[in-house]
């Protein structure tokens, strides 16, 4: 593996869908020669979606999201940077955050009362439907074609991206994961039309985007996003800021970050000094 590389986008067993302890991917990160690890934990906060998302993991049991519970949460991350900057990583605190307009003056006041050093953002739900889950996918999938669901998926997009509330977006086009199998090889292109706004609000407000690698563990014979979606994101002068593995379980920490990092200095030479701090 290449010196110095980190991984920004891992789920211990906080996220409901998710195993392994804080502890367990430190030490698994020191194993494969990772260098930082940043956890992002899962955080949902839509009041419609409250019985199915707004969940954290203790002891094995999915208990409902409070303040308290995730100053939990980053305080293990705080003592786990303690313990293993003595063996060289860097260990950071960060969330996941499920982005909608409806809710982002909640987020952010939410938000604000956490010392984190990383907030990711990302689009999961349309109409409150994920569309990032199987249970889910083909409800949402179903009312809409694939141009109009790229349409929606964009125009969120460009308002988590002006929030302000968010260090990177993760995970553009993961529409891929359920939709290449329900619209077929169309989804490739459907973003054409639509994307543009999204990207010039990055651009504006300073947002980066993550290559995540989840993709090619899902199916995908690429990253999210496409290679043809990171050429747009450079033309449009949107940074890669970070590179993750979004791992729900140890065995997939750090997978394909290697690759990913060869893709973005190819495509980003600028950003290979970035990604190595």
């Amino acid at each position: 593996m290449i010196n110095n590389l980190s991984d920004y986008h891992v789920h211990p067993d906080y996220s409901i869908d998710a195993s392994g302890t804080i502890d367990q991917y430190c030490e698994k990160a020191l194993e494969i020669g990772l260098k930082k690890i940043c956890f992002t934990t899962h955080y949902d906060a839509d009041p419609v979606r409250k019985d199915f998302d707004f969940l954290m993991k203790v002891e094995g049991k999915a208990v409902p999201v409070t303040p308290d519970l995730v100053n939990r949460y980053i305080d293990e991350i705080r003592k786990a940077g303690q313990k293993y900057s003595k063996s060289g990583l860097e260990v950071l605190a960060g969330i996941e955050v499920d982005y909608a307009p409806h809710i982002e003056e909640t987020l952010r006041k939410d938000l604000a009362q956490f010392d984190l050093d990383y907030l990711l953002g990302a689009v999961h739900c349309l109409n409150h439907i994920a569309i990032t889950s199987s249970a889910e996918a083909e409800i949402y999938f179903k009312q809409k074609n694939v141009y109009e669901m790229c349409e929606e998926y964009y125009q969120v997009l460009t308002h988590a991206a002006s929030s302000g509330l968010f260090h990177c977006i993760a995970h553009l086009d993961c529409y891929r994961k359920y939709g290449l199998s329900f619209y077929g090889e169309e989804i490739r292109k459907a973003h054409k039309d639509y994307i543009q706004p999204a990207l010039n609000a990055l651009a504006t407000n300073n947002v980066g985007i993550e290559i995540n690698t989840s993709a090619r563990r899902q199916g995908q014979n690429d990253f999210y996003p496409s290679e043809e979606i990171l050429e747009l994101a450079k033309a449009s002068g949107v940074k890669v800021t970070a590179i993750g593995s979004d791992a729900h379980k140890l065995d997939d920490l750090g997978k394909d970050i290697e690759e990913a990092y060869l893709l973005t200095t190819k495509l980003f030479p600028e950003s290979k000094t970035e990604l190595l701090k």
